[in-house]
């Protein structure tokens, strides 16, 4: 649908499909780029910002390169511009024939969360809802947060230390433990206090570069000089888990990914002296989108599953 928003003032009118452009120019920051999502040639996104430009009298972006920035006048702009969206995303769902959520939702996710029970979240949504297409992308928290800011996703699931941001709404919150743990046959298994330096020669199997809290306790390490020569990195979490339950190391994840491998008695959970993590499970969306019925039915499946 096309939808022209008029503004009688004068001799103005202001194209919302123009308007989307800009919101898409401004989050990505490349004129190429942007039209490559919205499936355009760089031209026709010229043509709407110079439109737009025009209209309102004022310039919108700064070019440096390849690479634009908003001006002052665009950051200003863009508050109304994102009003303006939600706006038409709400007139068109109201008058929508359709009495189920539909449309379309990309979420991001952290893979030690699909590695975990939670991974029913989606399974569930799936099953409760399938006329929404369900896209799920899984990456860091800083990739998540990265793209959700970039207007490529509209809710994120993490695993971090809380999350502030001034356009974004936390509407889940759950405290989780993150935990060391080794097979259930090492002499760590179920200790209490084990000394730091006898933690840091033994063999460690490390989730990705990147993740959170495998930062925080290497930032840790750093702080008081220390290193772990023995790192095997592996991707996955459920190789993880498999690998330490096999002796081959030790490890540290989040306690929910742990439980069903706990219950088996295949590993076992122990503590280091002085030291311990704890993050929050967030779902996060951004404020500058309209919250539709299929993003509305996401965080009630996602509230069903978590709390």
């Amino acid at each position: 649908m096309e939808v022209t928003l008029v503004i009688r003032d004068g001799d103005f009118s202001m194209e919302i499909r123009n308007v989307k452009t800009f919101i898409r120019v401004a989050e990505i920051g490349n004129f190429s780029r942007a039209a490559s999502d919205l499936g355009y040639a760089q031209s026709t996104v010229t043509a709407q910002i110079q439109a737009l430009e025009k209209e309102l009298g004022v310039t919108l972006f700064e070019r440096n390169g390849k690479r634009v920035s908003l001006s002052a006048a665009g950051r200003e702009f863009l508050e109304y511009a994102y009003d303006m969206q939600r706006c038409e995303a709400m007139a068109l769902d109201h008058f929508s024939q359709e009495r189920e959520p539909h449309g379309q939702i990309a979420v991001g996710v952290m893979e030690t969360i699909c590695a975990s029970h939670y991974g029913k979240i989606f399974r569930q949504f799936r099953e409760e809802f399938p006329k929404v297409d369900l896209k799920v992308v899984v990456a860091t928290t800083l990739d998540c947060m990265d793209l959700l800011e970039r207007g490529k996703l509209d809710v994120i699931l993490t695993v971090d230390k809380k999350i502030y941001h001034p356009n974004w709404v936390t509407v889940h919150e759950i405290p989780t433990e993150i935990c060391f743990f080794c097979s259930s046959d090492h002499p760590f298994a179920n200790r209490r206090d084990v000394p730091l330096a006898n933690l840091i020669r033994e063999n460690f199997i490390q989730i990705e570069a990147g993740c959170n809290y495998r930062q925080a306790f290497e930032q840790y390490l750093d702080d008081r000089g220390k290193t772990i020569d023995n790192v095997f990195e592996i991707g996955y979490t459920r190789l993880i888990i498999d690998a330490v339950a096999a002796n081959l190391g030790v490890s540290l994840l989040p306690r929910f990914t742990l439980d069903e491998n706990l219950k088996k008695g295949k590993i076992a959970v122990f503590t280091v002296k002085e030291y311990s993590i704890s993050m929050l499970m967030q779902v996060i969306y951004s404020e500058n989108r309209w919250l539709t019925p299929a993003l509305s039915a996401f965080l009630r499946t996602a509230k069903d599953v978590l709390i």
